[in-house]
């Protein structure tokens, strides 16, 4: 889990680093669209942070919302490779929905497997991964935006889309976790 910690940040910060790159470049955004945009898509997570993940946590296993979250943002890179606007805001939900349903249910696994006496140190350790994840994908980003512009997101699709594809190993720990505490 702490290696898929690390992989979901790196792609985060592929994308922190290059979109604002992307967005002037090819969108030719003003500094004021980015903001639009960057306010649209805060929206958009606190609707589905708000709305959709208290509904769909009660319906669907930490491990379910994962693997479908990670799909959604996977494709919310690829959408951005075009440079077209619409598709570009059509991508803001995707990250959203994406986002707004894998993170929180990635932390309430990770605290799970980790039970109650290693919490503490688990967070503590997964932050780490995290930290390396920001600088490695705040680098990269930066690097792959200037050699490949917007395909730039591919590789960060790509990134996530081996998370999706690994994330179907945490059904089998959510099981243990079930199975542990009855």
């Amino acid at each position: 889990m702490l290696g898929l910690y690390f992989l979901i940040d790196l792609g985060y910060n592929v994308f922190y680093t290059a979109f604002p790159l992307h967005a002037i470049s090819t969108l030719n955004w003003s500094i004021a669209k980015m903001g639009v945009y960057f306010t649209v898509l805060s929206g958009l997570l606190i609707i589905v942070q708000s709305t959709v993940l208290p509904r769909a946590s009660r319906k669907y296993s930490d491990a379910a919302l994962i693997i479908f979250g990670s799909l959604m943002l996977g494709t919310n890179f690829l959408l951005l490779i075009p440079g077209n606007v619409l598709l570009t805001y059509l991508a803001a939900g995707f990250f959203a929905l994406g986002d707004g349903l894998m993170w929180p249910s990635f932390l309430s696994l990770l605290s799970k497997v980790a039970g109650r006496k290693y919490q503490g140190t688990i967070q503590g350790v997964a932050s780490s991964f995290g930290g390396l994840a920001s600088i490695t994908g705040l680098i990269l980003g930066g690097l792959l935006y200037e050699k490949l512009a917007g395909a730039s997101f591919l590789i960060a699709g790509l990134v996530i889309y081996v998370v999706f594809l690994l994330n179907f190993r945490l059904r089998r720990f959510e099981e243990q976790i079930i199975l542990k505490n009855r």
